[in-house]
């Protein structure tokens, strides 16, 4: 709809023509009515119609003078002056203001309509040259830009993009990747995009969008890392109001704008990592802070370790303290495996599914322990930030740690040996179990022989036995029981039942 504004000092005739004249049918709408130049002009601003429908004589400011005040301000709009028959000689002055035609009092309803019909066609034929201008313009910027900063995407020259688009001296780039997490939210980047645009005046930074990215090029550089959260923070602001995440990474300084092209690729580059960083910084983490596990302090070789178990034994025994060390060590050697954002999540989601189900196998209750702790998947799934994912995974398993362990330190030699009874056909280690209580090994298997009054093994191998007494009372094969007590080598099972029981197991399993 094509705006109007109506000006005249009659109540009578600006109430006449706004509610007679059937403007939508002809594509306008009245958006304000004025009793003098001066109160047009205020809403002129406000409003910022492009017909102005003015009588000539008004009190303060006349049509007159407002068309000039109009013209001198290079304001975009037609008009349409009303006069008397007394004033046929002063309304074609009016004439020298381009005007766009006249109408004596009272108005004639046909005459007003035959001229809004060919106004809108004027109106319509100049808006779309402005739009066409628009896209021209806006079309070469673009260009320049990607001149600039994809020098090979452009048959431009980068010395005449930087030029064309004001740069001198030193420049970087900031560039940005919106998060998508749900489907249908073209409106709201479309808005993050438009107040970008407007959060930095063009003298300081040039906006610019090179899909997936959108970015600033600055004119001038951070300073340092104050300016840099700084920048993250106000663009966190903007971003976050309409409920989306985003990446941000800094290309750097570069001395001169031919290498803003080295800039916007340091950045991108630093954004195809940004998985692997964390929140509020401009430059987000690399992937090596990740690649290499960080040794735990222990007595097992990283080659003999088995973290999926460490996970299990250190929550199933209330081990908080070297749950967070252990996830990250799962996600260092995942990382180590592959630099693949789904392979880690899905790995991940599957060990913490794994953990619960082997939590459940020996004790029934634990379901009914955790079924107010919803599972993780989803954060960790939507979650944009390794970091943020292992905190997640870390708080999820030590809440369920903490509901499982009614002890405290203190009691691990109670611990333990529960755990061998549940957990008797598994590799259980006295090296593993020590670090998880955070213990050294050789001080761990002292308390253990002093309450107990057996060595480690010795307890671990009597209580496999007593349970594969009972598997063979039933009947089961030999090779089916060392294998359901944790001996995966049959003759070593054998030799192991011979010196505690007296007899072989097939022997054994005869006598009853």
């Amino acid at each position: 709809m094509i705006k109007v504004l109506i000006v005249d000092d009659e109540p009578k005739l600006r109430e006449g023509l706004r509610t007679l004249i059937p403007w939508e049918e002809e594509g306008y709408t009245v958006v304000a009515t004025a009793a003098n130049g001066f109160e047009a002009l205020e809403k002129f601003h406000t409003f910022a119609p492009r017909l102005i429908v003015a009588d000539i004589r008004m009190p303060g400011m006349d049509g007159l003078e407002l068309i000039a005040e109009l013209r001198k301000q290079n304001a975009n709009c037609h008009v349409l002056i009303l006069s008397g028959y007394a004033d046929f000689e002063y309304a074609k002055r009016a004439i020298s203001c381009h005007i766009d035609g006249y109408l004596l009092k009272p108005v004639d309803e046909e005459e007003l309509i035959s001229y809004l019909k060919e106004l809108r066609v004027t109106i319509e034929r100049e808006e779309q040259f402005s739009r066409l201008q628009t896209e021209a313009e806006v079309s070469n910027h673009e260009a320049w830009l990607r001149g600039l900063l994809q020098p090979d995407s452009e048959d431009i020259a980068v010395p005449e993009a930087a030029a064309r688009l004001g740069l001198q001296g030193e420049s970087e780039v900031i560039l940005l990747q919106l998060m998508r997490p749900h489907k249908g939210e073209d409106g709201r980047e479309e808005r993050v995009r438009s107040l970008l645009e407007r959060y930095l005046p063009p003298e300081r930074a040039i906006f610019f969008s090179l899909p997936p990215f959108l970015g600033l090029l600055l004119k001038e550089p951070l300073k340092d890392e104050a300016a840099r959260a700084a920048l993250w923070q106000e663009l966190n602001r903007i971003i976050a109001r309409e409920g989306l995440d985003f990446y941000a990474a800094s290309g750097g300084a570069v001395a001169e704008p031919e290498l803003a092209a080295a800039s916007y690729t340091a950045a991108r580059e630093l954004l195809e990592q940004a998985f692997f960083g964390r929140r509020e910084i401009l430059v987000s983490g690399a992937v090596e802070q990740w690649a290499e596990a960080v040794q735990e302090p222990g007595e097992l070789a990283d080659s003999e370790r088995d973290e999926e178990m460490e996970l299990l034994l250190a929550v199933e025994t209330g081990s908080t303290e070297v749950l967070s060390p252990l996830v990250r060590q799962i996600i260092c050697k995942l990382v180590e495996t592959r630099h693949d954002e789904t392979y880690i999540k899905d790995n991940l989601i599957r060990i913490v599914s794994s953990t619960i189900a082997r939590l459940e196998a020996v004790n029934p209750d634990v379901r009914t322990l955790i079924s107010g702790n919803a599972s993780p998947a989803s954060e960790v799934y939507n979650s944009y930030y390794l970091s943020d994912i292992l905190s997640m995974v870390a708080d999820y398993l030590e809440h369920i740690a903490k509901q499982l362990n009614t002890g405290g330190r203190g009691d691990e030699i109670k611990r333990i040996t529960d755990l061998i009874q549940r957990r008797y056909n598994e590799n259980l280690k006295l090296g593993m179990l020590a670090q998880i209580f955070n213990y050294n090994s050789a001080y761990l298997g002292k308390m253990f022989k002093n309450q107990i009054g057996e060595h480690f093994n010795t307890y671990l191998d009597k209580v496999r036995i007593e349970k594969a007494k009972q598997f063979l009372t039933q009947g089961m094969k030999v090779y089916e029981v060392a294998e359901r007590v944790g001996y995966m080598n049959a003759d070593y099972f054998n030799a192991k039942f011979r010196k505690y029981v007296g007899v072989s197991p097939s022997a054994f399993r005869k006598e009853q």
